[in-house]
């Protein structure tokens, strides 16, 4: 038996977003006409007329140069390519959400955010169990291993492998311990490795500050329409320790409140959820040209019903069958513990000839769950065994450990030849347990039946060693040639053991090897300081290993090979109006080959490599501020990702020219924030965004049968508030429509097609209010 975790009209806006996001390139070719020109005259006969008129002209000249630079979008800098730089600069596609931006937003999750950035789309089935897809890049909510990787400053988050749920464990960082967050399109695996086919999300923390000592405190308090009541406590403290020694501290306490109620037992707003965390940093600065820091980080997540997705539906006709926001789940089931621990140490030294940096990282995963299987087991076990009301459950532990160390030499920056070399490590060991228990659905009474399975999948254990590096030719001050390989070793060991009915016996160990090779090409030409175009060719790959869950001798093979993917891009990068407006455009085209699928032999689930598929599309970002304190944007994504290829028999029913699942074709937002005096002291904000996904479809069927359709939906959020002395009060709304967008379904019984079927939506209206004081 096969056993493995239950997973998961507008077009209109997102040409006009598209069209307003084009427009301003007419622009680029012509004078600004909207900035003040200054001219003076003197007359020999009025010298001191004239002194005066010079010397208000220049009061006047630096009024106005205040009130430009007060206007402008600001310089904001990035590492994404493990350097600091402009965003102007960096010859590829990057996304970039501010901590003050996701403060206001109270956006505390991927969900919150995720639409605000091109390109990138999640699959989640709740809090603490989403799939990041960029660029189109995802074979469903069935993917074993994460197709974007995930970083904490320069440390790697999550797993590296499929055997401890490695696309759907992603972080939620507080945003009051973050500067930004840099998303990374397109294919990062020459200088990130493995697992960054679609690309790159990575958390940019607020270092310790030397010089002065500072904290804030901050509490907040929501409501769900039709549901329950959410608490939050935030609270961070930088404290200068010596001159070149300093400490930060992060901590925070949260209820997300729940909005689903259990119609079998009674219980409402079973998914409501604890998530409490803290993060701890030290920085040592020796000298200007050394300095140290070490960081820890804790996030707990803890739910009583998570674990059993969301609502019941009817596939056919996606409405919900017990009526909004209900399910039926037998009782005792639904648990979901979820414990994240990081640890890292990062020594910068300058060698002034170049520059070494080593990242030492430590990391754990534990996870705890108990998911309903009733619906899937049910009508088989309880005729066999008598039972009327006989209950299933998945129980599920799982555990990671895992330690990364890079060693990275660069160059000075702007040479002739910029070069850099690096060489990483990863050694990761997981287990994945997984059983059946049976009980009284109604009751949650245990009910003593032979063992029905009983899976030990692992310990697995993952160790890889690559090699890196790049050069960069500044052929001209305009025109630069970036070229990059990354070389990797990797070895996995797995051993599984098995019993029960559903399962039958086994008890075997396999080993599996990959050494696969990446590369980049990254010309750029910079027309100017503010405009450069660039093309960008580049590769990435996620590893393989053995098989999962097949014994020996069912005609499955033993391993499964690495996937690979090719990109190609090209873009345009501006600043114009003297730096009040930006956009970026990108048009890009991806191959991937040997996705890894699931298949089945002998009633197992496993993996094997088959089928291709492309994706190609077009980003547009636009970012204006037309008068000081007031920003407008706008993005635009279309995406055409689709198999080009049919999947192989014996697996996923996919056809050529099938579009890959849950990747709209159009994503779209549009936000504006202003910032005004009040008077007496007193200072405002208001903002607000409008997000658009378009129409997807599901999962591709382990049965001959064509993908279900989900609706588009959109997502309206604001926020307003005040700023007085050194306290931010602000009132927000999430999805003020309270629209119900579907985030990921999936069949709750073993026939893949058949009702019913789990939904999990977007979160319904949410209004709540926040208090911050800076101490």
């Amino acid at each position: 038996m096969e056993l493995r975790r239950t997973q998961f009209s507008r077009r209109c806006i997102c040409s006009a977003i598209a069209a307003v996001l084009m427009g301003p390139l007419c622009a680029m070719a012509l004078p600004d006409a909207g900035m003040p020109v200054a001219a003076a005259s003197t007359d020999a006969a009025g010298g001191d007329a004239a002194a005066q008129a010079g010397s208000d002209a220049a009061q006047a000249s630096s009024t106005s140069a205040a009130e430009a630079s007060a206007r402008q979008l600001g310089t904001v800098i990035v590492t994404a390519n493990k350097r600091s730089e402009r965003l102007q600069d960096v010859p590829m596609g990057v996304s970039v959400m501010a901590g003050p931006q996701l403060e206001r937003q109270n956006a505390t999750s991927f969900a919150d955010y995720a639409t605000q950035i091109p390109g990138l789309n999640t699959i989640s089935t709740g809090q603490g169990q989403t799939q990041l897809v960029l660029r189109g890049i995802t074979s469903g909510s069935g993917q074993p291993n994460a197709a974007v990787g995930t970083y904490v400053d320069d440390a790697p988050y999550g797993s590296s492998t499929v055997y401890a749920l490695g696309s759907l464990l992603t972080p939620d960082i507080d945003p009051y311990d973050l500067q930004r967050i840099e998303v990374l399109r397109g294919p990062q695996g020459t200088l990130y490795g493995s697992n960054t086919l679609g690309g790159l999300v990575k958390f940019v923390t607020t270092p310790p500050d030397t010089t002065q000592a500072s904290g804030r405190i901050g509490v907040d308090t929501s409501g769900v329409d039709n549901g329950g009541t959410g608490f939050g406590a935030h609270a961070t403290v930088n404290i200068p320790l010596a001159n070149t020694l300093a400490l930060r501290v992060n901590a925070y306490d949260r209820t997300d409140p729940g909005y689903i109620d259990n119609v079998t037992t009674g219980k409402t707003e079973v998914n409501e959820a604890k998530v409490s965390g803290a993060r701890a940093q030290v920085l040592w600065t020796p000298s200007d040209k050394v300095s140290v820091r070490f960081a820890a980080l804790a996030q707990n997540l803890s739910s009583d019903g998570l674990a059993n997705g969301g609502v019941d539906i009817d596939p056919d006709t996606l409405k919900p069958i017990y009526g909004d926001n209900k399910q039926a789940r037998a009782a005792s089931t639904g648990e979901l513990k979820l414990k994240y621990r990081l640890y890292d140490l990062t020594v910068n030294a300058d060698f002034d000839w170049a520059k070494l940096v080593s990242t030492t990282s430590y990391g754990t995963v534990r996870l705890n769950e108990n998911t309903d299987v009733t619906n899937a087991y049910g009508p088989i076990l309880n005729p066999a065994f008598g039972l009327d009301t006989g209950g299933y459950s998945i129980h599920q532990p799982v555990s990671m450990n895992k330690v990364t160390q890079e060693l990275r030499l660069q160059s000075p920056e702007q040479q002739l030849l910029e070069w850099r070399v690096g060489l990483f490590y990863t050694h990761e060991r997981s287990t994945d347990s997984q059983s059946v228990l049976s009980f009284d659905a109604n009751t949650g009474a245990p009910i003593a039946l032979p063992t029905l399975a009983d899976l030990a999948i692992g310990p697995a254990v993952f160790t890889e060693w690559a090699g890196y590096g790049d050069v960069t030719w500044h052929a001209t001050s305009n025109l630069s040639v970036l070229v990059g390989a990354r070389y990797s070793f990797d070895k996995t060991t797995y051993k599984q053991t098995g019993t029960g009915i559903l399962t039958g016996d086994s008890n075997f160990s396999t080993n599996g090897t990959d050494h696969p090779v990446t590369y980049l090409f990254n010309p750029s030409y910079k027309f100017s300081d503010d405009l450069m175009a660039y093309l960008r060719v580049a590769s990435g790959f996620r590893p393989g290993g053995p098989n999962v869950g097949v014994p020996p001798g069912l005609g499955a093979p033993q391993t499964f090979d690495a996937d690979k993917l090719v990109s190609y891009e090209l873009g345009l990068k501006s600043l114009m109006l003297d730096k009040r407006m930006s956009i970026d455009v990108d048009v890009f085209y991806i191959d991937w080959s040997k996705i890894q699928l699931a298949e089945t032999a002998g009633g197992f689930s496993f993996l094997g490599n088959g089928g291709k598929a492309s994706s190609k599309g077009l980003e547009a970002n636009w970012r204006f501020t037309p008068v000081a304190g007031f920003t407008v944007w706008a993005n635009a994504t279309y995406t055409k990702a689709e198999l080009s290829a049919d999947t192989p028999p014996g697996g996923l029913y996919g056809y050529n020219g099938d579009r890959l699942p849950y990747v709209p074709k159009w994503n779209a937002n549009l936000g504006a924030d202003y910032n005004f005096p009040l008077g007496s002291g007193w200072s405002g904000f208001v903002g607000g965004n409008v997000s658009y996904v378009g129409s997807r479809k599901s999962d591709f069927n382990t049965v001959p049968a064509p993908q279900f359709t989900l609706p588009s939906f959109t997502s309206v959020d604001v926020h307003l508030g005040a700023n007085v002395d050194k306290w931010t009060f602000s009132l927000y709304a999430k999805n003020l429509g309270n629209k119900h967008g579907i985030t990921a379904m999936s069949s709750e019984t073993l026939d893949p097609i058949a009702s019913p079927f789990q939904a999990t939506y977007q979160t319904p209206r949410t209004i709540g209010v926040s208090a911050s004081v800076e101490l």
